[in-house]
């Protein structure tokens, strides 16, 4: 139901990025209140390099943190040899007045995964793990369920180190609290895989926290001490730590400029690390030095060159997305930067970011105390590259032979636009005969012009009225395909192309599903994280999910369900959370529901 490292609502958020650009965040400044103190600065040196640079985009940040309330935030700007910039904005504690330094700890999430998958490829390079065979080869206790074939699905070790092994997203019971990690071994067993490996990218937070059982295995140690042992205190990360509860001192975690209660966390190698711009700073020069610091070889350049390379080109549903191993991969997407390396992380209270240039020997870690600042530190960290790049370009520092980040190309079926498309802004019908886009979880209906090629558009007359979780979609063109047996609707904005949805089948419901409409109770959710307003709900003779939590998001929670057998569901669509299995179990002469771990009673009365 959840996704630590990036709640819900910010896939919509991603689809608005990739539909329209990064233009939805902007550097202008705007003017500030003579009654706004600026917030506190705290710079260790910087190189002359990058002095006028750090000069223009200090009061900038400064004024973002005020507009989008942003207490804290650090960063570090980093060449394989040296800390280029590194300086803190604002409070790490408003209430105690604890100004942000380049050394503020902070929880930084989904950063734990590349720091994993070293630690993985460490273990490869000594040749104690083969990340082409089975995880079950080295974790022979992983079980999960499977509804396609084979039945024991072969999920291998790179699978799971780019987010192809096909496993949900999270396993939901659990993750908020401080249970050992190798109890979801147990659960996983009443779980179902969502797709077939490889067929297609499902970030999966639960694919790290096996990635961390399977080091556990092979090296005897635990998981946060082999961590210090082998991957942080070679890089000199030693404030760097894979800690459940926040250690002391760790800046305060912030929600609409409100401090919160910080949770434990049990998927530690998913998104468990707490760290410094300037800790993080190592990691990067290692990683732009071919793995090399200090005199230091952490790991070998094929090793580096591999954690760089796409693993996706041949997924045609991935289209614009590409991943490494413990990285996401572009493009150019900064002017003539070449290979892009990113990874970012959402916590509650905390946002990061880290983008490395391999090619041109530069990199970038912003860190932040808001779940809200996740746009600003994407875009602070790429303004700040873009612009060092474009007056100190800096020579390949590393010998890594990195191919462009490109799908190979391959001819596509177009298919009647006509029917309904799951996405991630919900259940979507296309019905181009009545000129109509219809938005059936909200309701709504909008018009719909057809453009030359097959492509279909929002009618302009439609625009003014289209809600805020639609609007992504205002500039964009559709078109169905068929892709690798599935069968998809394209969007597409300027040159960029994203899988939006796929094609659901027609509702097929029996009366015992429908009996299941109504609300629900979730009787297991974690301490301090509740999952509220259950509910089955029935649209269009289409069965629908929806839950809160409170925690991550204000909004709803809403997702379209087919059922595949008298007791078992499944989440519609391509990509995180979906495929994902909704169960109805028996508990003495009760049904429940069962989903990620979480169980629910159905509530009297009606819906």
């Amino acid at each position: 139901m959840t996704q630590s490292a990036l709640p819900p609502i910010d896939r919509r958020r991603f689809i608005a990025t990739l539909l329209t650009g990064s233009a939805a965040w902007s550097w202008t400044s705007t003017a500030v209140r003579s009654e706004d103190a600026a917030p506190a600065t705290t710079a260790w040196p910087v190189d002359q390099r990058v002095g006028t640079i750090r000069d223009e985009l200090a009061p900038l940040i400064r004024d973002a943190q005020r507009r989008l309330r942003v207490p804290a935030l650090s960063l570090a700007l980093v060449d394989p040899d040296r800390l280029l910039w590194s300086e803190g904005f604002g409070l790490a504690d408003v209430e105690t007045g604890a100004e942000a330094t380049p050394t503020t700890s902070y929880r930084a999430g989904s950063l734990a995964k590349p720091l994993t998958a070293t630690a993985v490829m460490q273990l490869a390079g000594i040749g104690a793990i083969d990340i082409e065979r089975p995880l079950a080869t080295y974790l022979p206790a992983f079980r999960i369920r499977s509804r396609f074939q084979p039945a024991v699905p072969q999920i291998t070790i790179r699978g799971l180190l780019s987010h192809h092994s096909g496993l949900p997203t999270d396993l939901n019971k659990g993750m908020w609290t401080d249970e050992p990690l190798n109890q979801i071994l147990a659960v996983l067993q009443e779980e179902y895989v969502a797709f077939p490996p490889d067929l297609v990218f499902c970030y999966s937070n639960l694919g790290y926290s096996l990635l961390g059982l399977l080091l556990e295995r092979v090296s005897g140690l635990p998981f946060d001490r082999y961590m210090r042992e082998r991957v942080l205190g070679p890089l000199g990360m030693t404030q760097t730590h894979f800690a459940s509860w926040p250690s002391p001192g760790i800046a305060r975690g912030y929600r609409a400029g409100a401090a919160i209660e910080l949770l434990p966390v049990r998927d530690l190698p998913a998104h468990g690390v707490e760290t410094s711009c300037t800790e993080l700073a190592r990691l990067m020069r290692a990683l732009l030095g071919g793995g090399r610091l200090d005199g230091h070889q952490i790991l070998t350049p094929e090793a580096v060159e591999a954690m760089f390379a796409v693993q996706n080109r041949d997924n045609r549903l991935d289209m614009g997305v590409f991943t490494g191993l413990g990285w996401f991969l572009e493009q150019d997407t900064i002017r003539s930067c070449g290979r892009l390396v990113r990874q970012g992380g959402t916590m509650l209270g905390f946002s990061a970011e880290c983008i490395l240039l391999p090619e041109e020997g530069l990199g970038i870690a912003v860190l932040a105390n808001s779940a809200a600042a996740r746009r600003l530190l994407t875009r602070l960290a790429e303004e700040t590259l873009s612009r060092v790049l474009a007056v100190a370009p800096q020579p390949l520092s590393a010998e890594l032979f990195l191919a462009p980040a490109e799908r190979r190309r391959a001819e596509s079926a177009v298919v009647a636009l006509e029917g309904d498309y799951a996405t991630d802004l919900g259940l979507i019908a296309f019905r181009p005969d009545e000129g109509q886009l219809c938005a059936c979880m909200l309701g709504k209906t909008f018009g719909l012009t057809p453009y030359p090629g097959g492509w279909y558009g929002i009618a302009p007359e439609s625009l003014e009225t289209l809600p805020p979780g639609l609007r992504p979609l205002a500039e964009a063109r559709f078109q169905t395909q068929r892709l690798d047996g599935r069968e998809v609707v394209i969007a597409r904005r300027g040159d960029r192309e994203m899988v939006l949805g796929e094609k659901a089948p027609p509702p097929a419901l029996s009366q015992g599903w429908r009996e299941r409409v109504g609300r629900y109770e979730v009787l297991n959710a974690d301490p301090g994280f509740p999952v509220l307003d259950a509910e089955i709900k029935l649209r269009e003779e289409r069965l629908c999910f929806s839950y809160r939590m409170p925690r991550l998001t204000a909004a709803t929670i809403q997702v379209p369900l087919q059922p595949v057998s008298e007791n078992e569901a499944i989440i519609l669509g391509l990509g995180r959370t979906r495929g994902e299995t909704v169960r109805m179990v028996r508990h003495a002469d009760e049904e429940r529901l069962r989903f990620s771990g979480l169980i629910a009673r159905k509530l009297e009365g009606p819906p």
